[in-house]
Formats: C-alpha cells, sequence, structure tokens
C-alpha cells in the first residue's frame, strides 16, 4: 500500500494571504476613519449654521423691536424649518418670560454671561441633541435679558457622514481589488526570479560549483549558501569514500595475491613441509589485511564529514586511562609502554574524545610495530603557554633524517621496517588537522621515534565560570 504523499503548502498562496488580509483590514481602518472624518467635518458645518442661525435671531429682535414682543408664524415656520429633520428653539426674556419655545433646554447648556460668543453644547437627556445658546440685553430693553437656543437632532449629521462613507468604500474596494491584482503580478514576477535557480539545481550545476552567486536574490541567498554547504559536505564525503576505496585497492592488492599464491602452492604440493609453511604465510598475510582494513577503517572514521563536534576534553584524567587500556597488548609485544603526566583536571582541549582515542592507539601501534621487543614507550602529557603537547616517544631504532621528514604520508614505509600499512602516522595527521593542531617528528633522547602532538589548550571548566560570572 502506497503511503500517502505529504500535503505540502503554497508559498504562493500564503503570500498572497498574507498580504491580502492586512490589505482588507487596512481598508476597513480607512473606511471607519473616513466615516470619522465626514462626521467631524458635517458637524463643524452643523454647528456652523446653528452659530448663524442663533446671531440671526438676536439680530432680527434687535432690528425689529415688535418681535420683541412675539414672533410671527411665519418667522417661527423659518426658525424651526430644516429639509432634513425637525428643528428646536426657546427664546426667553427675564422679563417677560417666554417669548416662544418648542422645548425647554437645560440650565448647563446656557451661557453663563451676557453678551459671551455662542455657546455649543450637547444633551442626551429624552433626545440627543446639539444646542447653540447666546444671552444678550435688547436694544428695546436695555434692562432685560433675552436669551436665545437652537438645537437639532444628530440624524441629518449621521446621515451625512454614512453618505460620504457610502461614496467612498466602492473607492476603497476597488483600490483593495486592484491593489490585490498587482501584488499577485508582483509575487509571480518576484518567484519567476528563482526559475534560474531551480534550472541549475535540475541540471546539477550545485555539484561543480557554488550556487551563491550575484544571480541569487539577496532573500534566497540563505537557501543557496546552506545548499552549497550540503553540497560541498556531500563532496566531501563522496571524496572520503573514493579515495577510502582507492586505498583499499591499493593496500589490499599485495596481500591478496600472496594469499592466492600460497593457498596454490599449498593446493599444488600436498608434502607437510610445503604445507606448513604456506599456512605459515597466509596466516602472517592475513594478520596484515586484517590490520590495514582496520587502519583504513580508521583513517575514514576521522576523515569522515558527521564527526562528533569537539567538545571541552579533560586529557590529563582520558589519556592515562586510553593508555592503561594498551598495556596488554604492550605486554605481549615485548615492549615497556608508560605514562609520564600531570594529575588529573589540570590539562583541558577542544577535541573529540573519540578522534583522539584513534591517535593515541596508532601512535601506540606505531611505536609497539616500529620498536621493537625489550624497548621502552612512554606517553607524556604537558602544558605550556596556551599549547597542549602530547608526546609518544620511544628508545627503538628510529628513522633517519630522510625519512623523518616524510612520516605522516599516506602509505609511506620507513625502509627496513617491519611492513606496516603506512597508514598509522597519517591517522593521527588527519585527527590534529581537523582540531587545529599539529604533529612534530623528532629523534628521541635514546636515539628512537618522538611523536609531539600540539593542540590548542582550553579553559578549565572553573575557569570559564569565574570568567562569565
Amino acid at each position: 500500500m502506497n503511503e500517502r504523499a505529504p500535503r505540502r503548502t503554497s508559498l504562493y498562496r500564503s503570500l498572497l494571504v498574507y498580504l491580502s488580509v492586512p490589505l482588507t483590514v487596512l481598508a476597513l481602518i480607512a473606511a471607519l476613519v473616513t466615516y470619522e472624518m465626514a462626521r467631524y467635518y458635517a458637524n463643524r458645518a452643523h454647528d456652523a449654521e446653528l452659530i448663524e442661525q442663533v446671531d440671526s435671531v438676536v439680530k432680527l429682535m434687535d432690528t425689529q423691536p415688535e418681535t420683541f414682543r412675539a414672533f410671527s408664524p411665519q418667522a417661527l415656520f423659518l426658525i424651526q424649518y430644516d429639509p432634513d429633520g425637525f428643528q428646536f428653539y426657546s427664546i426667553t426674556s427675564a422679563r417677560k418670560g417666554v417669548i416662544a419655545a418648542n422645548f425647554q433646554p437645560p440650565v448647563e447648556s446656557l451661557p453663563a454671561t451676557v453678551n459671551e460668543p455662542v455657546k455649543l453644547s450637547t444633551i442626551r437627556a429624552e433626545r440627543h441633541l446639539r444646542l447653540a445658546s447666546r444671552s444678550f440685553h435688547p436694544k428695546v430693553d436695555p434692562g432685560d435679558t433675552v436669551m436665545v437656543t437652537v438645537a437639532e437632532s444628530f440624524t441629518d449629521r449621521r446621515r451625512w457622514a454614512q453618505r460620504i462613507l457610502l461614496l467612498t468604500i466602492p473607492t476603497l474596494l476597488l483600490m483593495v481589488v486592484g491593489l490585490i491584482f498587482v501584488i499577485r503580478s508582483g509575487i509571480d514576477t518576484g518567484l519567476k526570479r528563482l526559475d534560474p535557480l531551480i534550472t541549475r539545481l535540475r541540471r546539477g550545476d550545485a555539484l561543480h560549483k557554488p550556487l551563491l552567486d550575484a544571480d541569487v536574490p539577496s532573500e534566497v541567498a540563505p537557501l543557496a549558501g546552506t545548499i552549497d554547504t550540503l553540497v560541498s559536505s556531500l563532496r566531501e564525503a563522496l571524496a572520503v569514500q573514493s579515495r577510502f576505496i582507492a586505498d583499499a585497492a591499493h593496500q589490499l592488492r599485495t596481500p591478496l595475491a600472496g594469499l592466492r599464491l600460497h593457498s596454490e602452492r599449498a593446493l599444488a604440493d600436498p608434502r607437510p613441509e610445503v604445507l606448513e609453511d604456506a599456512l605459515g604465510h597466509v596466516a602472517r598475510l592475513t594478520d596484515r589485511t586484517s590490520r590495514i582494513a582496520e587502519q583504513l577503517l580508521s583513517l575514514a572514521r576521522v576523515q569522515s564529514v558527521q564527526a562528533t563536534l569537539p567538545q571541552r576534553v579533560d586529557l590529563s584524567a582520558i589519556v592515562p586511562e586510553m593508555v592503561g587500556e594498551r598495556v596488554p597488548d604492550a605486554l605481549r609485544a615485548g615492549v615497556d609502554l608508560g605514562y609520564d603526566g600531570p594529575h588529573p583536571g589540570s590539562v583541558f582541549a577542544m577535541i573529540d574524545a573519540a578522534a583522539l582515542h584513534e591517535a593515541i592507539d596508532n601512535l601506540i601501534d606505531n611505536a609497539l610495530f616500529h620498536a621493537g621487543r625489550g624497548h621502552a614507550a612512554t606517553v607524556s602529557l604537558s602544558q605550556q603557554d596556551g599549547t597542549v603537547q602530547l608526546t609518544m616517544e620511544d628508545d627503538g631504532p628510529g628513522v633517519d633524517d630522510a625519512a623523518l621528514a616524510r612520516l605522516g604520508e599516506r602509505f609511506f614505509q620507513v625502509a627496513g621496517g617491519n611492513g606496516g600499512s603506512g597508514l598509522g602516522l597519517a591517522i593521527v595527521e588527519e585527527v590534529l588537522s581537523r582540531h587545529d593542531g599539529r604533529v612534530r617528528y623528532a629523534r628521541g633522547g635514546a636515539g628512537g621515534l618522538r611523536v609531539e602532538l600540539l593542540l590548542p589548550a582550553a579553559q578549565a571548566p572553573g575557569k570559564v565560570d569565574e570568567t562569565a560570572g
């Protein structure tokens, strides 16, 4: 049964939604702002009309003394007339009482002093009204005080604001739709900028040259850089694999040919002495083949791009343990293996402990293999001026100056040696190079070989904490 393909999200649809939704919200906000602005200007226009009406009534009463006693029905009609609703008015005299009125304004809405500018106020009692009021001394009776109030509801003001909003909404909708089409076209154009990159990926160009160049948009540059890093790691892994295959073919060809030769010799001549000699060669060649295979695998491990990230390691604690594990091998080889170093907790370095174990094992193997029975080999550890020095020194026959310069080369073997694989010191070199270290070769104090591993020192955990605190 086929597994259902994972549901993939659309970048195009996501961008369209992410841009369209905020745009629609902004359009709604713009509509609300438009409505509030329309109400503001409608209020200002209507307030100006109310003030003008109050001033007109005051002027009328000053110029026509008969209106001070009573307003004609025609005049009252003009005061209360409003084509979009109904207008309220109140004209009262301190001496004569109500001259004309169709409502009673609240006292708090009336001006406190005489002949001050028209006072505007809003009441929310039985009705929601906007009031304009003014008090004055009429010329016909200067000792009297007349209060003129004109009021109107907010219905017409809201109606005008709604009309302006209804006129604005189609424009806003048209703008939103137009912008969505513009955004859609922009997204199409922007995504097409990725087509050259996709084409190069399909052709496999990333395997030969970096994708990150001037043609890659800046927003996609991190993705292209990540792909380049991944492909670079893949190329390194493939190169390691290719080198491993080539090394295996190169190193295993000779012992395998010897195994075949001595096997055919044993089959061709069944005499006991011939069989014994042939089987002895087969056993030695098998041991050598096994050793070569182990070192090839060890070299492949330390060259792997998937190696563990370096961590702070207490070398003064783990190096003695690593050396102690090889004491039984040293006893079987007849070599006196020892360690000389400081107490645990005093020497630290940033290194992959497993890779360090590989390096120390190969150093010890090299010493046991080349120093020979009856000799001594010592591993020492020290630290000076921010550098950790791990040294393997033996008192064996050593090597001449010409060979000393070539130690660490893959498959290099000292002339007259014991037939090693030539990979032990190459593995040590690889481990040190991956941890910003280096390897030095020199003659030992007793004439043997001295191999020095130099690594940057790391601060002890306690010192790091004190600095941070």
